[in-house]
């Protein structure tokens, strides 16, 4: 009988102990995986609390920091922590919703910028450290110059993974529960107990059961609009989504529903007439904002566009105050908004007419795709570009490249109309302003608000305005508006037609510094440079956040 070879039974050991010293490895990375998810998912759930800026402004500076510390401290650490300090892991991730629901209530005494710091302070950044000392353990060489191998490259695959995850994960958030933020603390839990298994993960059955049937941030429960009660408020319908928690909100003292997303809000309707206003008869309920009705004075440009059908184009939609008014007005649109629940409750709740064509997408992809066919290209008469929200606007739509495809899609004698909403004296605001006009002709900026003196004198001129600009250097005006332009509306009436016209290059001349000889410094927006517009806003946003809370009770952005 022929001899079997040993080779097989030798590669079986050498694959044996291969894999015996790859688990220990594969086990850290894991860790960093998942303490990188949870990185994630604690800034979405700071959102509709503190906003997506504000909750960011010091968490990756934090991470660094506790990460570069960990692996110093590692020694000290252990001594004080249990041997099995891991096991902890998932008991963190499992009741931080819980933890999360509660700090919310302390929010307008900690701030925009102490809020989420202190917030992920007791949750995140526990688990932050239990993660890299557990890797720490398992990678190190014990010598401190060696060390800054194992150090340097745990870092990397937690900051790599940490850039994926969003763009992997953001178009699949509210399509289920377990990709909500509550559900994904669930998921950052049980995968924290698969590698650190423990007796003590009982202990977070009451905490499973408050994420899944009692607490008002997870489940919408009768308890949660008996709290807004309180404040005059209820919940109508809610789901988070691609841009964040999206909700509806009415105000049955006042008489207001507006649709909020995270800590903004992205219009709002009366729902009947206000005190002192007699809306009898009317068809069309009326907005509670004015500058989405300002908008819509496209139509009032004169000489207005020569195509007797013209069309327009959206980019962006809130609940859809202008875009449905164009419509009634007959005119052709296309809208384009990247969040669908966005669109469903223009649609369900604020009555937006459907006689339109919508691209649920990204408007980058959107004008880069249209702007660059050479047939069939669709010209439109009037843009409406309007993607303000949370203190900020998404950089990306505001270089010189996306304006210059928007020209492209303008129709040589058409209008488009910009609304923008920040510190006129901040770089931001002028970097957005001299890029637009670099790309359009005739650009006229009408402010929400009058300007007077006082503004001028400030340090800060926060306003909401919509500039007007047209694709020919032909000069216009803005006719009178007749019954029909109304449609109705009271609000139209008195905010339809822009009044308060600002010429900026005598403003900047005015509010530059040492007496204005000093000009605001700006920097023409592109692919290139945008990540500084980011940098700028994070000073807006946390103005706005202090702004929007006297919209709304605190206790309603905290109950949601």
């Amino acid at each position: 009988m022929a001899k079997r070879s040993k080779h097989p039974k030798k590669a079986t050991i050498t694959e044996t102990r291969l894999a015996i010293m790859m688990a220990p490895l594969m086990r850290a990375g894991l860790i960093l995986i998942i303490a990188a998810t949870a990185s994630y998912v604690s800034q979405l759930t700071m959102g509709p609390v503190y906003g997506d800026i504000p909750s960011s402004l010091y968490h990756n500076k934090i991470s660094m920091g506790i990460f570069l510390a960990t692996w110093v401290l590692k020694r000290p650490l252990r001594q004080v922590l249990p041997p099995q300090f891991s096991k902890y892991l998932p008991i963190i991730a499992l009741h931080t919703p819980l933890l999360v629901r509660y700090l919310a209530r302390f929010s307008a005494q900690l701030g925009p910028v102490y809020g989420p710091i202190v917030t992920e302070g007791v949750t995140f950044y526990p688990v932050l450290v239990l993660s890299v000392l557990a890797v720490a353990s398992i990678t190190e060489f014990d010598h401190a110059i060696f060390d800054t191998v194992p150090a340097s490259i745990s870092w990397a695959v937690f900051q790599v993974t940490r850039d994926v995850i969003p763009g992997l994960a953001q178009n699949h958030i509210g399509t289920s529960w377990i990709l909500t933020r509550c559900g994904l603390w669930n998921m950052v839990g049980a995968l924290y107990a698969l590698v650190s298994p423990s007796l003590l993960l009982f202990t977070v059955i009451p905490a499973m059961y408050t994420s899944g049937y009692t607490n008002t941030m997870c489940v919408l429960t009768p308890a949660l609009n008996d709290t807004l009660a309180r404040y005059n408020h209820s919940i109508i319908a809610r789901q988070e989504s691609i841009t964040g928690y999206v909700s509806i909100l009415d105000n049955f003292e006042q008489g207001y529903r507006v649709m909020r997303c995270g800590h903004s809000l992205l219009g709002g309707e009366w729902q009947h007439a206000p005190k002192g206003l007699d809306t009898a008869g009317r068809i069309y309920k009326e907005p509670i904002y004015a500058i989405f009705v300002t908008m819509e004075a496209v139509r009032l440009i004169t000489p207005p566009p020569e195509n007797p059908k013209p069309k327009a184009l959206a980019i962006g939609l809130g609940i859809g105050t202008s875009i449905d008014a164009l419509i009634r007005h007959g005119i052709e649109v296309d809208i384009v908004e990247l969040d669908p629940v966005v669109y469903k409750y223009a649609k369900d709740y604020f009555g937006l007419s459907p006689n339109h064509t919508s691209y649920l997408e990204d408007a980058v992809g959107f004008v880069r795709r249209e702007s660059s066919k050479n047939i069939e290209q669709k010209k439109y008469d009037y843009i409406l570009h309007d993607v303000f929200t949370g203190g900020a606007v998404p950089a990306k739509l505001f270089t010189l490249e996306i304006f210059r495809g928007l020209k492209t899609l303008l129709a040589d004698d058409g209008v488009i109309a910009i609304n923008w909403a920040g510190d006129l004296k901040l770089q931001a605001a002028r970097s957005i302003i001299e890029t637009v006009r670099l790309v359009f002709h005739n650009c006229r900026t009408f402010r929400e608000e009058m300007l007077t003196e006082e503004d001028l004198k400030k340090d800060y001129d926060v306003t909401n305005m919509v500039i007007f600009c047209t694709n020919s250097r032909r000069p216009y005006t803005f006719r009178r508006a007749v019954s029909q332009d109304y449609l109705g509306s009271y609000a139209r009436r008195q905010f339809l037609y822009p009044k308060f016209e600002i010429n900026l290059d005598e403003y900047w001349a005015k509010t530059g510094r040492d007496g204005g000889k000093q000009q605001l410094e700006f920097e023409i927006l592109q692919d290139s440079n945008i990540f500084k517009l980011d940098t700028w806003q994070q000073i807006s946003a946390v103005g706005h956040w202090s702004v929007i809370r006297t919209v709304v009770p605190d206790k309603v952005w905290e109950n949601y």
